[in-house]
């Protein structure tokens, strides 16, 4: 029998709503400044926010939005992003934010999934999705968050708020939801472990048990009027929870929708922050960029990686050139509920590539399976990473049969990655089973890329893995194999692919055209081998 690893709870998880706790939170801090946009310095107080989010849930349930119906948000980051999130949490109804870079294609496929009744918008996604709703087969109104909307018959969401009556925001409470475990909060888009992007269902309690233990002195020792720069994207799990955090302890968020160096240090400089959440191309930009030098890091107290591998050669780059004390390295995914392992700050370790990522959060069981026969092992021992514990998703929005394929029947989440715990308990990952390339912290499913590939006459098969990149972590690259007489070329595909996906699932790492993919008996593309195929290029 191999070894389970347990992390008792050491107090237990709220069972309120995430909408009570926003609520309770926002009340607490209500004179504080909550959220400022780092582009223009526009900023918004947590009083100000719970009077938007309350007037924008009673608009919402006017409109006849019940619980369980879903909203979605597709923007870039802003600071009323929260304000139809919080909203949304308060009446009980369900969260689905999406990728704003999403093209045609993608929004067919993802709307579809979780069915929201209401889209906010911006002037970056307003004419996409708009050209989408009227195909679909149920009804959705759009509502944009900018002032000035292309269409004429599109509300905005300051027209919406300015139309509201005044009410009681001291004595507002959130929708009951009855028990917080059963009740999705979240529909967040994940790849999973293979295929086109699912649907991962959190739950209020879900949520709420990842904020409540995060914020620990032993996690990420966050305090009230701590200082978080929030360059991740808030459609992300990584940045919503962290969002969520933020609102939950009192912290004040300073939000970029997109990585420019220079305003990227100026803002560090000028709010001296305490906490950088980051992925490892911003670890990067930091450990080789000539700008980093000539600007003050003493304020952070932590920077926390998550989403991809971070090597071990950049983080101490890193702490060497900027000074900061402590490089925490996250493992988890959306299926956890965002983090599943944090790594201690006195954690050093020379063994491997990758900086280890910890020991579990409590309330976790994890464990490690031999890859051929699901055996548990003993530690230091090889094999695929399993997890169960209240953390665990609900499952795939309606989707059963990939719920199953990932939770086995006695509630252990399968993650397609491997590894091993090591002696004191801490997870190393070495591998994954998975298919995703990870490109810049984004999941990227090579079944997606290859699904479009075939579609083009002129391709006979193709199949796509990630190119390791020191930049960006891995970039995607196609293996094709030409239709007989076939006059395709290689910028003909790379052209295909930008025309229907988005930036983060274009082949950076090339195309090589091949004369048949490697398969084994069952059809499956034997992805190791495209990757020794990488190595020899």
């Amino acid at each position: 029998m191999g070894k389970i690893y347990e992390r008792r709870l050491e107090q237990p998880t709220p069972t309120i709503s995430v909408g009570q706790a926003m609520l309770n939170k926002l009340r607490e801090n209500s004179d504080d400044v909550l959220i400022i946009d780092g582009h223009n310095g526009n900023r918004m107080t947590n009083k100000e926010l719970l009077e938007k989010s309350v007037k924008f849930a009673n608009f919402l349930q006017r409109y006849g939005i019940k619980i369980g119906d879903r909203i979605s948000i597709a923007s870039e980051n802003r600071i009323d992003w929260l304000v139809p999130a919080c909203a949304t949490f308060y009446i009980g109804a369900i969260l689905a934010p999406y990728n704003p870079l999403y093209t045609e294609h993608e929004f067919q496929h993802i709307l579809n999934i979780a069915k929201p009744r209401i889209i906010l918008v911006s002037r970056r996604t307003e004419r996409l999705i708009a050209k989408i709703v009227p195909n679909l087969s149920w009804k959705i109104e759009l509502i944009e968050l900018d002032d000035q909307p292309f269409a004429t018959n599109i509300r905005t969401l300051t027209d919406i708020l300015n139309n509201e009556q005044a009410i009681d925001f001291l004595g507002y409470k959130a929708t009951d939801i009855g028990d917080s475990s059963q009740h999705p909060a979240v529909i967040l888009c994940s790849s999973g472990t293979t295929g086109l992007p699912k649907g991962v269902t959190l739950s209020h309690k879900n949520l709420l048990a990842f904020i409540s233990k995060i914020k620990q002195p032993e996690y990420m020792n966050i305090r009230r009027r701590d200082r978080f720069l929030m360059l991740l994207p808030f459609f992300h799990g990584y940045a919503m929870s962290t969002l969520l955090i933020c609102v939950y302890t009192g912290c004040i968020v300073v939000t970029m929708s997109a990585f420019e160096p220079k305003l990227f240090l100026d803002l560090i400089q000028e709010h001296k922050f305490t906490h950088l959440p980051l992925v490892p191309p911003i670890l990067t930009f930091l450990a080789k960029h000539p700008l980093v030098d000539k600007y003050d890091f003493r304020s952070v107290r932590e920077l926390i990686c998550g989403a991809a591998p971070l090597a071990k050669d950049i983080a101490a780059a890193v702490k060497a050139r900027i000074g900061v004390k402590y490089i925490r390295n996250g493992y988890g995914m959306t299926e956890l509920s965002i983090v599943s392992n944090l790594s201690a700050r006195e954690d050093e370790d020379d063994s491997s590539e990758n900086l280890i990522t910890g020991i579990s959060l409590p309330g976790f069981l994890g464990k490690v399976v031999d890859l051929e026969t699901q055996e548990t092992l003993d530690a230091g021992q090889v094999g695929e990473i399993c997890y169960k514990g209240e953390q665990l998703m609900m499952g795939y929005w309606n989707n059963s049969e990939a719920t199953r394929q990932t939770i086995d029947h006695d509630g252990w989440l399968h993650t397609g990655d491997v590894g091993y715990f090591d002696d004191k308990g801490r997870l190393r990952v070495v591998d994954r089973i998975k298919e995703l390339i990870k490109y810049k912290g984004y999941q990227v499913s090579p079944s997606e890329i290859e699904t479009v590939l075939l579609s083009h006459p002129a391709v006979k098969d193709a199949a796509v893995t990630g190119r390791p990149d020191e930049r960006n972590g891995e970039i995607p690259m196609a293996f094709v194999v030409r239709q007989p007489g076939a006059t395709i070329t290689i910028q003909d595909i790379q052209d295909l692919i930008k025309q229907k996906l988005s930036p983060q699932k274009w082949l950076r790492g090339g195309v090589q055209f091949v004369d048949a993919i490697p398969k084994n008996p069952s059809g499956k593309i034997l992805r190791r081998e495209l990757r020794a195929m990488i190595a020899k290029l």
